[in-house]
């Protein structure tokens, strides 16, 4: 082989290698930008990307069990589509990134005082009797967390955010990384996270204008697809990943959710186009299915094993995927403790072919859309990677700052694995 064939043949492998990683960031990019809102239940962003995978499986020429591939259900989820805005002594800060609202928060707008309370209190009773005898209703009671180091005050003031003073609402100030969530109810009242620079003991005010909705029986959906398998075709694998994520706060903080899970959703539709091609055809027939949801509350794969389209009986492994976007310390299987047979052929698979630095053991965990199916007794496990970045619910789980480092190799990994799988 002379050099110049030499050369064209190692950049073939490498562009072959890379395929899998160019393909899945795209639809990353595609889940993770501005016109998706976050996925979340505000400009319509659940619907958007529950259209754009279902179009996918429709392109690989998946069988759908509807001629959409959805099954739809209905949710309680509260939204923040509208305002969200918040000024103390006249300082506007901006939403995500130097505050956040409790999920459950409700809509408050107004200028309210601020009453600082002393952890110190905690235990004197003089001092307590005359912070109870203030009156809170239209005061924001402020709760600094930062410098607590005594296990009975922190348990005190994580009660107070049930405002037995009833306070108008609630602020928390943390110099810890914001994690925001979605609920599917509102509470009472308001709780607001503000970060340690930039509320102090001499502001006294608070202006707040926070758009809130309690969306009840919004419709969303889960989105299926599935390919006949050519030897056991009424065996069924089920490769599953969450598309939904939590929207956003306000007009402008959007929570994009690249790593979670706009990288597992890349993975199983990288898996079906696998998988559609005539030279790849499995043994078993294999389920996709992109849960809606899952951050409300695993509600989308509760429904699917209530209404499944054939018995769970005939489900032989399910795999789900969920943080898919990094690699460098390797992967975690949760339920590798019940199920060793399966855990033992991804570990045979890794130490041949070397494909991620290590797989991690761990054991029964609700944490993701295998539970409701390991529930019901079917084979499950979850699998997601480990290191890289730590963005996860929060404004900067950004496609550009996922790296997915190992996703071919996982990739790679999952495939080896069906293809030995009895």
């Amino acid at each position: 082989m002379n050099y110049r064939l030499l050369i064209l043949s190692i950049l073939f492998y490498f562009n072959l290698q890379s395929q899998d990683k160019i393909f899945a960031k795209e639809i990353v990019k595609i889940l993770t930008s501005e016109n998706y809102a976050g996925r979340g239940y505000v400009k319509n962003g659940h619907n958007k990307a529950a259209d754009y995978i279902s179009e996918k499986f429709k392109e690989f020429g998946l069988n759908g069990f509807d001629s959409d591939y959805k099954q739809k259900f209905k949710i309680h989820v509260n939204t923040f589509g509208g305002n969200a805005k918040v000024t103390i002594d006249g300082r506007l800060i901006n939403a995500g990134i130097d505050f956040i609202v409790n999920p459950s928060c409700p809509a408050v707008s107004g200028k309210f005082d601020l009453i600082w309370f002393d952890p110190k209190s905690i235990g004197n009773r003089k001092k307590m009797t005359k912070f109870n005898s203030r009156d809170f209703k239209n005061s924001f009671l402020v709760i600094d967390k930062t410098e607590i180091t005594d296990s009975i005050q922190l348990a005190f003031v994580n009660g107070m955010m049930s405002n037995q003073f009833n306070a108008k609402g609630i602020v928390v100030v943390q110099n810890k990384k914001f994690t925001w969530g979605i609920s599917q109810y509102q509470n009472s009242h308001p709780i607001i996270y503000i970060k340690q620079n930039l509320i102090s003991h001499t502001d006294k005010t608070i202006e707040l204008d926070i758009n809130a909705t309690l969306k009840k029986d919004e419709i969303t959906q889960n989105v299926l697809g599935y390919i006949r398998g050519t030897e056991t075709p009424d065996s069924f694998i089920v490769f599953s990943a969450h598309y939904d994520h939590i929207g956003m706060l306000g007009t402008n903080a959007i929570f994009p959710g690249a790593n979670d899970n706009a990288s597992g959703t890349s993975m199983i539709i990288d898996l079906a186009r696998h998988y559609s091609l005539p030279e790849n055809k499995p043994k078993f027939s294999i389920l996709f299915i992109a849960f809606g949801a899952e951050e409300v509350g695993l509600l989308g794969s509760k429904f699917y094993v209530k209404n499944p389209y054939f018995p769970l009986k005939k489900i032989i492994l399910q795999i789900n995927t969920d943080i898919m976007g990094t690699g460098d310390d390797g992967i975690t299987m949760v339920n590798a403790v019940k199920n060793h047979n399966v855990y033992e052929t991804f570990q045979k698979i890794n130490n041949k072919k070397n494909y991620v630095k290590k797989i991690k053991r761990r054991g029964k965990a609700a944490n993701s859309d295998h539970h409701p199916f390991d529930e019901k007794g079917v084979k499950a496990i979850f699998l997601y990677t480990m290191g890289g970045s730590k963005a996860y619910h929060d404004v900067h789980d950004t496609g550009e700052n996922l790296t997915l480092s190992k996703y071919n190799e996982v990739f790679q990994l999952i495939t080896d694995f069906i293809t030995e799988y009895r």
